[in-house]
């Protein structure tokens, strides 16, 4: 029979089951993802491999629904579920497969969930106590749990995860999207944490490190280009393969609230853009404070820089598409140019191309302006009164290694689509392989309030308006081919004058019915489902 405890006696249970000191040495565990546009229910199994002294495994980013989806197995024998896996976020928590939510008619706990009473290992905490609540009224409940988690080929012992038993949402019939998540941040970014007067348990890559599977509290990003099939996440280690150049490091920033380090907010000090020839057409500098979080699918800048950027671009607001643009836009010369910390600190260039965002194929035809021009999904908005947030269109540019343990990020240009490897294992904090400078610089993240855009920005069914278009202020050459990032066909082949978008077919009352946006409390990350 399962044991339940009290939520007051949690940490001292799961800081009674940290083990003893394993033989095995601690490495690099790498897992490397290939990213789909599909429902998460099309996904393929888990598929495990050794390779030299990396575990790989495979992490799925299905475009269509926006997440990076890592193959895991919970309990003994393990289960498998795809979790997303999320640096926003700090806890685990899995669907319960006996929750109405996953045994409903059209069930969308396609990626997996868990049977407790099939795992000889699983131990029950505290029955009840799990909570999370979401911006858009969804509330996730269930019990905190034990059991062992694996990835990539390593089994971690004694997990304490959430078990998501319920699902609620104002704004669905009782069906809510049920994606679980394996959340990589700070032990302080726990549900845990603000519910218990900050009482903490070890998380994930607590656990790696307290059972040898690496070093240090640290690991890595490459999450590729936008079209590509491939990138890589390294726990333990650092691929200089896979970036530009040096890494240079950044202090990560006190959260003006909390009065702690809880998030990856480093300082942003300006964004330059070239243009038609190389030529400056947009710069200005800044102390914003930005969190990099790769839940979040778009970059979130202060309001005065986006709206600048949406105005040159040539960026339309339509209200059934949310903020578009023409995909040839994607095949001009534009670059920009991000810039962080103190004039020391590093600056990572991002073609314009990464900010041009295809409509999925596989959910229909893409929306065209009524000039024949191809519309595609912009990736840069204003963050308003929500924290400014670097996600997924920013991150794709950059090499980011995250270090827990010295409360910093160290950032380098991606080396997009590369084929070699060269791992290196991280053995200290303050000795990250292929790093050579700190740059300093402070700003105090003062929103507290959680990011709420979609990538889409699609509000309901069909409708007949016709969105306007505005011509774009930067000059930035004329596109080299029809469409950007194979979005189709279309178009002039110009930057500007997209003329108006035509009226919504039948297909854009359905395309994302079965949205919901999931924006974590904790880490302000952004979880978007189809």
């Amino acid at each position: 029979m399962a044991t339940s405890y009290s939520l007051r006696t949690l940490l001292l249970v799961a800081l009674s089951l940290y083990p003893e000191s394993l033989v095995a040495e601690p490495g690099v565990l790498g897992l490397t993802f290939e990213k789909r546009r599909a429902d998460p229910s099309t996904l393929p199994p888990s598929r495990l491999r050794k390779r030299a002294s990396s575990a790989q495994a495979t992490l799925y980013n299905s475009q269509g629904a926006l997440l990076y989806l890592v193959n895991s197995t919970v309990g003994t024998p393990g289960q498998n579920i795809g979790l997303q896996l999320d640096t926003g976020s700090s806890d685990i928590w899995v669907p319960w497969a006996k929750s109405t939510v996953c045994t409903a008619k059209g069930s969308v706990c396609s990626s997996g969930s868990f049977d407790e009473t099939k795992s000889s290992t699983f131990v029950e905490y505290a029955a009840g106590e799990f909570q999370i609540g979401y911006v858009d009224g969804t509330k996730i409940q269930g019990d905190y749990v034990n059991d062992t988690f694996s990835i990539a080929g390593a089994s971690i012992k004694n997990m304490t995860m959430g078990l998501a038993k319920k699902s609620s949402s104002p704004n669905s019939s009782g069906s809510s999207p049920f994606q679980g998540i394996v959340g990589v941040g700070f032990d302080n970014g726990e549900a845990l944490y603000s519910q218990s007067q900050g009482q903490t348990y070890p998380n994930i890559i607590s656990q790696m490190v307290a059972q040898n599977v690496i070093s240090v509290r640290a690991y890595s990003l490459w999450l590729n280009d936008l079209s590509a099939t491939q990138g890589n996440i390294l726990f333990g280690g650092v691929d200089d393969a896979k970036f530009n150049g040096n890494l240079v490091v950044l202090p990560l920033q006190v959260d003006s609230d909390s009065g702690i380090i809880d998030t990856f907010t480093v300082t942003f000090s300006g964004l330059e853009i070239d243009g038609n020839g190389g030529k400056t057409v947009y710069s200005v500098n800044s102390t914003a404070p930005v969190i990099l979080d790769s839940g979040t699918s778009l970059t979130y800048l202060p309001d005065d820089i986006a709206n600048a950027i949406i105005g040159g671009v040539g960026v339309i607001n339509s209200q059934n598409y949310g903020y578009i643009v023409d995909c040839n836009v994607g095949n001009t010369a534009g670059i920009f140019k991000f810039k962080f910390g103190n004039a020391n600190g590093p600056v990572i260039a991002a073609k314009i191309s990464q900010f041009v965002i295809p409509f999925d194929p596989s959910l229909g035809a893409a929306p065209k302006f009524k000039s024949g021009a191809t519309a595609c999904q912009w990736g840069i908005l204003p963050s308003g009164e929500d924290p400014n947030l670097f996600g997924d269109t920013f991150l794709r540019s950059a090499y980011v290694v995250y270090n827990l343990d010295a409360n910093t990020v160290a950032l380098a240009e991606t080396n997009f689509n590369v084929k070699d490897t060269n791992i290196k294992q991280i053995t200290a904090s303050d000795a990250i392989p292929g790093a050579t400078s700190t740059a300093s610089g402070t700003a105090v993240q003062t929103h507290s309030g959680q990011i709420s855009q979609t990538l889409g920005g699609f509000t309901g069914g069909a409708s007949s308006t016709v969105a306007s278009a505005t011509s774009g202020t930067f000059d930035l050459g004329t596109a080299t081919s029809s469409a950007s990032s194979g979005s189709g066909s279309g178009g002039s082949g110009k930057t500007n004058g997209a003329g108006q978008l035509s009226p919504p077919t039948a297909f854009v009352g359905t395309i994302f019915t079965g949205v919901a946006v999931l924006v974590a409390m904790l880490g302000g990350s952004v979880m978007l489902l189809v």
